[in-house]
């Protein structure tokens, strides 16, 4: 017989993988739609691509949206990822610098010993 607590946290996570895909319905480019769909690229009318669930009905469970809006919240995001990364970079190169400079000194003080 399995444990009860195994069972409860295997449907806590699938409960919690479920929420993913409503959290993230409205942002960047989906990879799963809100019902548990796939997603597909689909052109309308005027030749404008939208990210469409396989089984879209305009019930408020599926998704649609625009390609060109996704892809620019997709690079809104990496462009703010990159500038956390360039500054936690600049901030260790100087922690770094300041390193070498004390080893320096301590260098100096070992030789005067």
């Amino acid at each position: 017989m399995a444990d009860p607590y195994y069972a409860d946290m295997k449907q806590h996570k699938r409960d919690a993988d479920c929420l993913y895909p409503c959290m993230y319905a409205n942002f960047c480019i989906p990879k799963k739609s809100t019902c548990g769909g796939a997603i597909t690229v689909e052109t309308d009318e005027r030749g404008r691509n939208y990210y469409v669930c396989k089984v879209f009905e305009d019930d408020g469970l599926h998704i649609r949206h625009a390609c060109l809006d996704t892809i620019e919240e997709e690079v809104d995001m990496l462009k703010s990822q990159y500038r956390d990364e360039v500054s936690l970079r600049r901030k260790l190169q100087y922690e770094v610098e300041e390193m070498r400079k004390d080893i320096q000194e301590l260098n100096l003080l070992m030789r005067g010993l």
